[in-house]
């Protein structure tokens, strides 16, 4: 994403300076407090990498290791994997970070880190806002006959095919630029005109008309729910508790991440003269959107009994193999007996 760069260019720009951007700031800037800040971030993005990378690879292997997986499990191996690239490109950004934003990869790495970067945050709320409809229908309209894993591999793969789409400007300005002797990997903007564009882009495709969309369908789903928990099942409306519940964590999850990054983008363009508390803020947006990409798997892995159970299912059946059968609930509600690898995601 690069949207520290993309905010020095902005000040850059109408400054009509070549300097950096710490420097053309304001000289209500404590130059000492915002370089230390400044060297802190890597350390936080080097932890969010490395727990992020083990958190998301259990997950793949938790959804690879159910045989008969259902059509939520699609959707959270999808998440998982957009996360991984993600987080598999983001020592490249740690790198800059640690050199004082000098790039050193060239500029064919420059765009396809930028690329990966911003295709993640599209592909993520993809994925979430479908998820969300896919709940709905689940839910609302249980019998509905194409909710099957072929169509939900369908719609994942355009929702991939869709972000990568949304990436093309990305692929367009990003590049490396010369600032101050030195080699910068940014969105390199040709004025005020283009950041606004870029910017009201980037929030209204990838924040809020998603946003609209998830509200839209999850309010909907929560409605059908406590409407019609006094006429179905105790088990059934169990599992649409638990189903929905378990939805609204991961909604609620994307919202706090990405919501005040969008925010400040937002406020970002009527913003002619920051205060050292908004470049905090601003800074403090984007390490909360990229913990994103590491907090989502930890979650499941800490709330989804399946998951965890998938996880020692290797040990489980090496002690059990021999012994009486297990006993799992069916997305329905109804109990069946069988292998225990049949036990797939509540989502």
């Amino acid at each position: 994403m690069n949207d520290t760069a993309v905010f020095c260019q902005k000040y850059q720009t109408e400054n009509s300076s070549d300097v950096s951007c710490l420097n053309s700031t304001p000289s209500s800037y404590s130059p000492i407090d915002l370089t230390t800040f400044m060297h802190i971030l890597p350390s936080i993005y080097g932890i969010l990498c490395a727990v992020g990378v083990i958190a998301n690879g259990l997950v793949i292997y938790a959804v690879k290791a159910c045989k008969k997986k259902m059509v939520s499990d699609i959707y959270v191996l999808n998440l998982a994997i957009a996360d991984m690239l993600f987080l598999l490109v983001m020592p490249f950004n740690i790198h800059q970070l640690v050199r004082d934003r000098q790039w050193v990869f060239g500029n064919f790495m420059c765009k396809a880190v930028v690329v990966v970067d911003v295709s993640n945050q599209f592909t993520t709320v993809g994925i979430v806002t479908v998820l969300c409809i896919d709940r709905y229908i689940a839910i609302v309209h249980p019998t509905a006959e194409r909710r099957t894993i072929q169509w939900t591999i369908i719609i994942n793969m355009l929702v991939w095919l869709g972000s990568f789409v949304l990436t093309v400007p990305v692929m367009l300005y990003a590049k490396v630029v010369r600032r101050q002797h030195m080699k910068v990997c940014m969105m390199n903007l040709d004025g005020p005109e283009d950041m606004y564009w870029y910017t009201l882009y980037q929030s209204i495709l990838g924040f809020i008309i998603p946003l609209i969309i998830i509200s839209t369908f999850y309010s909907l789903t929560l409605y059908h729910v406590f409407s019609s928990i006094r006429r179905v099942k105790r088990k059934q409306s169990v599992w649409a508790k638990r189903a929905t519940k378990m939805v609204l964590m991961v909604i609620a999850l994307f919202l706090i991440c990405w919501s005040p990054y969008h925010v400040i983008q937002v406020v970002n363009l009527s913003n002619n003269s920051p205060t050292i508390a908004f470049v905090y803020a601003y800074n403090i947006s984007i390490c909360l959107s990229y913990s994103h990409s590491c907090i989502n798997p930890l979650m499941l892995l800490i709330f989804a009994q399946n998951y965890r159970e998938r996880l020692c299912s290797r040990n489980a059946l090496h002690s059990s193999q021999h012994s009486s059968k297990v006993t799992v609930v069916k997305a329905d509600g109804s109990s069946v007996t069988g292998d225990p690898n049949y036990r797939c995601t509540v989502i």
